[in-house]
């Protein structure tokens, strides 16, 4: 885990310097807290919480939310020179030894198993606490929940492929304008998201993920522009 973490970490290093070359002097933190918890809020919405109308658990879009928290995560902990990413992988393996900075209320609450199997509570309950702990700037507790979140929904194998994914994504989006605003993240009334998703579904070898990814993109826009 140690050594995919840190790929993780380059590569969102690498991503954010493509973005701003002086990112690392000119972002805060108080803006990637602000990041996470406005993507929890759009995490929130894959999840069937509006008792007034008919929704249901959309686990694809639940995936890339968490994947686009990790994103900012790990911006946060390069800000912080937190390669180690300790409370992350503390909850990613059960470890629940040592937590002096953790909220220990929280922790039982989750610990007691109140939802009785009710997975969409769970996820809710997870998914508020990242939130919440980035509203409040406390960085050991929101690695530690969004920890307990990949492990409960995605498990760590999974979100690293999402990641990689999605971080190959993002570069394209802005080689393609995204930036600028020239992008277009829908197509066909689907977005770039959704196709991303079909690929890595069907690719097994994470070293060929690049490949298959810009090759799609590049026949989806081709597609669109009607060139084949």
């Amino acid at each position: 885990m140690k050594d995919r973490l840190s790929a993780c970490l380059q590569l969102q290093d690498s991503l954010n310097s493509q973005i701003n070359l002086f990112w690392k002097e000119e972002r805060t933190e108080e803006e990637f807290y602000r990041a996470i918890w406005t993507e929890c809020a759009e995490a929130l919405d894959s999840l069937p919480w509006k008792w007034w109308k008919n929704m249901s658990l959309d686990m694809k879009n639940l995936e890339i939310e968490i994947a686009d928290i990790f994103h900012f995560i790990l911006s946060l902990s390069i800000l912080k020179f937190d390669d180690e990413l300790l409370y992350f992988k503390k909850a990613l393996t059960s470890d629940f030894s040592n937590l002096s900075k953790v909220d220990g209320e929280c922790l039982n609450h989750y610990l007691a198993d109140l939802y009785k199997g009710d997975k969409v509570r769970e996820y809710i309950f997870l998914i508020e606490r990242v939130a919440e702990y980035s509203l409040r700037g406390d960085y050991d507790n929101l690695l530690f929940f969004f920890g307990l979140l990949v492990r409960d929904t995605i498990g760590f194998e999974r979100l690293y492929l999402l990641y990689f994914g999605k971080n190959i994504l993002n570069r394209i989006r802005q080689e393609m304008g995204y930036k600028g605003g020239s992008y277009n993240k829908t197509t066909n009334g689907v977005e770039d998201n959704r196709y991303l998703l079909e690929v890595i579904n069907r690719v097994e070898n994470i070293e060929t993920l690049e490949k298959e990814i810009r090759e799609a993109f590049k026949r989806l826009h081709q597609e669109t522009r009607g060139l084949i």
